[in-house]
């Protein structure tokens, strides 16, 4: 098995499954860590799109005299 590592060949059999073997796992690795990247954009968009939804029903007036004050939106 290991006589084979000794020709020319097999040694540059051992060094192309060596590099693809490398490449490979380097490629998983980018491919991994840019889906954990876009995940977490993701993620943050959407706590802060809650936030801001959040924020908006907290400054609503919804007293009894506040709801029938004229927002200054003309409806028919």
């Amino acid at each position: 098995m290991f006589s084979i590592l000794l020709t020319p060949l097999g040694r540059a059999a051992a060094v192309v499954i060596v590099l693809t073997l490398a490449f490979g796992g380097l490629y998983v690795k980018i491919r991994s860590d840019a889906i954990a990247e876009v995940q977490a954009k993701a993620t943050a968009d959407a706590l802060g799109r809650v936030q801001n939804a959040v924020r908006a029903g907290d400054s609503v007036d919804t007293s009894s005299s506040g709801l029938l004050k004229d927002d200054g939106h003309r409806r028919d």
